[in-house]
């Protein structure tokens, strides 16, 4: 256990983000599986193109991963 104050702080922050974390990039698997399975309409499109965004505002994917699968969603 850390014994310095910022230290703790940081593993309280850290603790947050990986839950946050967790749950935008569970959203994102699920809204890009959802389109290879075959359910290709406008809203679920416009999902996860959205779910790309705010995964990539949250810094949870990198750049290039949110333009590859744009890119590959906009091609359906």
């Amino acid at each position: 256990m850390a014994n310095i104050k910022s230290q703790k702080k940081r593993i309280r922050q850290d603790s947050k983000r990986n839950v946050r974390n967790k749950s935008l990039k569970s959203e994102l698997k699920t809204t890009l599986k959802s389109l290879e399975n075959g359910e290709v309409s406008s809203e679920t499109k416009n999902q996860a193109l959205k779910s790309l965004d705010v995964a990539f505002t949250k810094g949870v994917i990198s750049k290039n991963y949110r333009d590859r699968n744009k890119s590959r969603i906009s091609s359906l």
